[in-house]
């Protein structure tokens, strides 16, 4: 053997190549059978392709199955059930592999054998989780079980970094607070923690205690989980939080968030994303974030909200982020009129984001915007890679958003790929002056026009090709008819596009 594979650091990458090829999905280990030939292969390769074998598992089975065959079974509702514990004497082989897990995560091995709910229980009850894995550091729980969720203190020890659960169907309240009160006893260097639930958890109000949790960096919280104003306050005070998402229920207390802003309020905060019942109860959870790095602003709500609601909730967002997507959820009552009828004004706050690279506006209404505001932004939106604003299906009133628009963001955001935007095109600008030279719009290849008003389909299209010259698709959310215009306009597009003949210049 050459002497260049005794050294560790190479075997390691040659086993991580191998335990690469052919993979297509990154999340999940695909060349298994390469990597268990390569520890078969000799003392040396064994225990580095051992460690790359076991270190990630999407499942439990793996391991019960490597125990005696007399302890665990397979029914013929193809469930593995365990029909004892193992002894002390038996657990030789499943020590060998479970020292070397470091991770139990997503995606889950669905076509699998199903573990039955019973086989944690009797697995741990000689010995526990930290015993028989010393080395785990990223924990879904979920991957194990949706219902013993007591086990989950088991599992918590100070290496743990990562950890997701979701709430059983059946809750304890007293387990989940178990579960809350030791992580900042026995898991004191999380750095990401997830809570989901399959069913809405109305009556249990989460309270996170953060003060033992100094290196939280990301909190999920599930959409059906209530977290209470105070929870959130203990959020804020953490130094290193980078990533929030929480979801905001009708009872949730804004009110005491209010003037609790300080320099020290979510200092590191990124990403946030909110799901709430109505947009002031966003606005109290943003005007904390002291952060002057926040990049990215999720925001869904269920009240339609008015225009100085939303002047409020982007004048407190700050002029950092890079990302922002505000969605309201059309409900039966929601309208397209008035008080909903958004000006330039409401959004006016948002030029100062000279950082902004995409916007995303959905039904909070009807958007009366103009040109004026387009070109505006585009000045102040240099970077902009992408631009949503779409009114509810339903508004009647036609923007006064012209061709012209598109000149302008194509011309001062040359790194714009997408545009969605309802325009009035019956009326053709004039060309560029730099016609099919434009070089604003190289990246720009996808136009959505939702039911934009139409005149000459073929003026509008020589008119794209001249200021889009490399778009590949025109999306149309319209009646048939006015659909099959724009789809006029696509096809002479595309023709005009076939018919460009490179001009040669003198010698070559």
């Amino acid at each position: 053997m050459h002497q260049s594979l005794l050294i560790d650091e190479i075997l390691s990458l040659i086993i991580q190549f191998v335990a690469a090829d052919g993979q297509e999905d990154t999340k999940r280990l695909e060349n298994t059978s390469g990597l268990a030939k390569l520890a078969r292969t000799c003392r040396s390769f064994m225990e580095c392709a051992l460690d790359t074998l076991w270190r990630t598992q999407h499942s439990l089975n793996p391991l019960i199955m490597c125990l005696p065959r007399g302890i665990w079974e397979i029914h013929p509702s193809n469930v593995l059930y365990l029909t004892r514990p193992p002894t002390e004497s038996e657990w030789a082989r499943f020590d060998v592999y479970s020292r070397r897990v470091k991770s139990f995560s997503y995606p889950k091995q669905t076509k699998m054998i199903g573990l039955h709910e019973d086989a944690l229980p009797l697995l741990f009850s000689e010995r526990s989780p930290q015993s028989l894995f010393p080395s785990l550091s990223s924990l879904d729980f979920s991957i194990l079980s949706c219902n013993s969720s007591g086990l989950i203190r088991d599992f918590l020890s100070p290496k743990l970094t990562n950890l997701a659960f979701t709430l059983p169907r059946k809750i304890c309240s007293q387990d989940i607070c178990g579960i809350l009160e030791d992580l900042p006893r026995k898991a004191t260097r999380l750095e990401n923690l997830a809570i989901s639930s399959f069913f809405p958890v109305t009556s249990f109000e989460l309270n996170i205690p953060t003060h033992g949790l100094p290196d939280l960096r990301r909190l999920v919280v599930s959409s059906s989980i209530r977290i209470s104003a105070q929870s959130v306050l203990n959020i804020a005070s953490l130094r290193y939080v980078q990533e929030l998402a929480l979801n905001l229920h009708s009872d949730f207390d804004a009110n005491v968030l209010r003037n609790r802003a300080n320099h020290s309020t979510f200092p590191a905060l990124r990403r946030v994303n909110l799901v709430a019942y109505d947009l002031p109860q966003c606005t109290s959870i943003v005007s904390l974030i002291s952060s002057p790095q926040l990049e990215d602003v999720t925001v869904t709500y269920n009240v339609q909200a008015r225009s100085s609601v939303i002047t409020s909730f982007l004048s407190a967002i700050g002029t950092s982020v890079r990302s922002i997507s505000l969605r309201h959820n059309m409900q039966t009552h929601t309208i397209a009129d008035p008080p909903f009828v958004f000006y330039p004004s409401t959004f006016a706050p948002l030029f100062a984001c000279h950082n902004l690279r995409t916007i995303q506006v959905y039904n909070l209404g009807t958007l009366n915007l103009d040109d004026d505001f387009i070109i505006s932004a585009a000045k102040a939106w240099s970077k902009l890679e992408d631009i949503r604003l779409c009114s509810l299906p339903w508004s009647s009133i036609i923007p006064n958003i012209s061709l012209n628009a598109l000149t302008a963001l194509t011309r001062y955001c040359p790194n714009l790929t997408r545009v969605h935007l309802s325009l009035d095109a019956r009326e053709i600008p004039e060309l560029p002056v730099d016609g099919l030279n434009t070089t604003g719009a190289q990246f720009l290849g996808v136009l959505n026009v939702r039911d934009s008003a139409i005149g000459h389909t073929e003026s509008v299209a020589q008119f794209l090709r001249a200021i889009i010259p490399n778009m590949r698709t025109l999306y149309v959310e319209a009646h048939p008819e006015l659909r099959d215009k724009w789809m006029e306009v696509k096809a002479y597009y595309d023709r005009l596009s076939m018919s460009v003949v490179p001009v040669l210049r003198n010698g070559s």
